[in-house]
């Protein structure tokens, strides 16, 4: 069954290596890759792995990850995407293995912020729920996917009515990041 949802996804930057199993999609990182757009830090990535496919019109898609990682800044999470200078990503974020960050970037006309929150010690899944209700989205998250709370609310500037939506994952850091994707499904 999970793989007939997926036949309708396609890859912005092809992973190392992804494999299926009982679990779901397994996918691994390459090194060095990250989405982000920077003035103030003065780079611009644009080589994550995204794995997609095209939505019209208002939709919710919940994205589950299931990970474990020794920091540099790891990330899997959900994306919502128009092109390479209006997007969003949230994801759970290592810095350091001992203080899990729940991040979230939304990047309008080529500018990224940067909003964080602390979660749990010892996550090693999360599930995120994006809402797009007439070009507003609304973003919620689960440890235990059952209560979701919200944790962003945005607009991109540049909303056209095709926007591609689903999983994103990254490594800035250090290579061979393992995640792996079980649940991804729209309503």
């Amino acid at each position: 069954m999970f793989l007939e949802q997926l036949r309708d996804f396609e890859w912005y930057n092809e992973p190392a290596d992804v494999s299926f199993d009982e679990r779901g999609m397994r996918v691994v990182s390459r090194a060095g890759t990250d989405f982000w757009q920077s003035l103030h830090h003065r780079f611009t990535k644009d080589d994550g792995h995204f794995f997609f496919t095209r939505k019209t019109g208002n939709f919710v898609c919940t994205v589950k990850w299931d990970f474990t990682t020794n920091g540099g800044f790891d990330q899997c999470g959900i994306m919502l995407r128009i092109d390479e200078r209006n997007w969003v990503k949230a994801s759970v974020m290592f810095e350091n293995f001992r203080a899990p960050l729940l991040g979230t970037c939304v990047t309008n006309a080529g500018a990224s912020d940067w909003a964080s929150q602390e979660i749990p010690v010892g996550i090693n899944q999360i599930w995120y729920r994006l809402k797009r209700v007439n070009g507003d989205c609304l973003l919620h998250v689960s440890l235990d996917g059952k209560k979701f709370r919200q944790v962003r609310m945005f607009h991109l500037l540049n909303d056209c009515p095709e926007v591609k939506i689903g999983a994103y994952a990254c490594s800035p850091q250090r290579d061979d990041f393992e995640a792996i994707l079980s649940q991804i499904d729209f309503e």
